[in-house]
């Protein structure tokens, strides 16, 4: 259906959930459509901006890959990585199988103590 994929294209689907936003929750619109509001979008102008895109990307196909930030990342202590733009950030580093199953087991043998613990501290009060 052509008058289907035309609505897709040119942004029906975000055109409705602008409007029904507006309506219904105005501060969410605010947060979601920040960008759009900052630059006096809504969903009527949503159409025209569309289109000017798809003239623009007919007037020059070529695609221009952006410039390269230089951004470097280097992996500290207990997976704490630090970009060369100041950034940080946490990643969980891949543990093996053995390692795994011996944690799994560790916590089973924990549970278990506690258990007995209990049982035993049952067993004094009565």
């Amino acid at each position: 259906d052509a008058d289907a994929h035309k609505e897709k294209i040119f942004g029906g689907q975000v055109k409705d959930y602008m409007e029904m936003l507006a309506e219904e929750d105005p501060t969410k619109y605010e947060a979601h459509f920040s960008k759009y509001i900052a630059k006096d979008m809504d969903g009527e102008k949503l159409e025209e901006m569309y289109t000017e895109a798809h003239e623009k990307i007919r007037e020059d196909p070529k695609h221009e890959l952006a410039e390269k930030k230089g951004t470097s990342h280097t992996r500290g202590e207990a997976g704490q990585i630090t970009s060369s733009d100041g950034t940080e950030h946490m990643r969980n580093k891949k543990i093996t199988l053995e390692q795994r199953r011996a944690k799994v087991a560790a916590k089973i043998a924990a549970a278990q103590a506690k258990l007995l613990a209990d049982d035993d501290a049952a067993d004094d009060d009565e």
